[in-house]
């Protein structure tokens, strides 16, 4: 599960180095060839890469939502319920460690 993590991960961060190469490229290209300003150049490229951003966190928003699915579909707990489960057994291992050191004397006294 971790890999297939780490794997998306990766294909993001890939795919967004390319488009901001592409982005690059494309704006030096118009910009070289005198189809637009410095000042146009520079107002295309923030506005390509705010929609590249806007993408990406599109996308990072489903990935998300798609994975919380599947953990759900297969039941796997959440890292905030493993916490609250571990938290509820510490509790009980100390609680079952007080009653196996009361000493005799105690018990008794607690059954009379």
């Amino acid at each position: 599960m971790a890999n297939l993590l780490k794997t998306g991960f990766l294909l993001g961060l890939g795919a967004a180095v390319s488009s901001k190469e592409r982005v690059d490229k494309y704006v030096d290209d118009l910009l070289a060839k005198g189809k637009v300003t410095p000042k146009e150049a520079d107002e295309l490229y923030q506005s390509l890469l705010k929609k590249g951003e806007e993408t990406e966190e599109q996308w990072n928003s489903r990935t998300k939502e798609k994975m919380r699915s599947v953990m759900e579909d297969l039941n796997i707990v959440s890292r905030d319920e493993f916490i609250g489960l571990k938290e509820k057994v510490e509790i009980l291992e100390k609680k079952i460690i007080e009653l196996e050191t009361v000493k005799p004397e105690q018990k008794n006294d607690e059954q009379e």
